[in-house]
């Protein structure tokens, strides 16, 4: 089963633009939410749950400076694609792909990481 995988983006600019930026790289629509908690943004890339926050209010932990980040892109694996084998390696890819376009396209730090616990991949200066 895969591991919740989060896209963390070092941004500071409009919310918009990274809105902006995540649908193009995701080829997908994010819908707006707005919850008791804040508001997010939700959408669905082959068999994954795709979700962007800005206040995702994680402390620093397990060695990883959340709290250097201003936005979280989540992404959750339905049991749909999981019953595949090749899912596991395509999932966490496209986590790593979305981290490395959105620092390209923005040009910030972005970091990738596996069930909050385990830095997969950095990317920026």
């Amino acid at each position: 089963m895969p591991k919740p995988m989060s896209v963390f983006v070092d941004f500071s600019g409009e919310e918009s633009v990274i809105l902006n930026a995540a649908v193009e790289v995701l080829g997908c629509s994010l819908a707006k939410e707005e919850l008791d908690v804040g508001v997010l943004y939700r959408g669905r890339l082959l068999d994954t749950e795709v979700v962007l926050f800005g206040d995702h209010g994680l402390d620093d932990d397990c060695g990883i400076k959340f709290t250097e980040y201003a936005y979280q892109i989540k992404l959750t694996a339905f049991d749909v694609g999981m019953r595949l084998s090749s899912y596991d390696q395509m999932y966490e890819s496209v986590a790593v792909f979305v981290a490395e376009r959105l620092c390209s396209c923005l040009g910030c730090r972005t970091q990738v990481v596996a069930s909050l616990q385990r830095v997969v991949a950095t990317f920026g200066p």
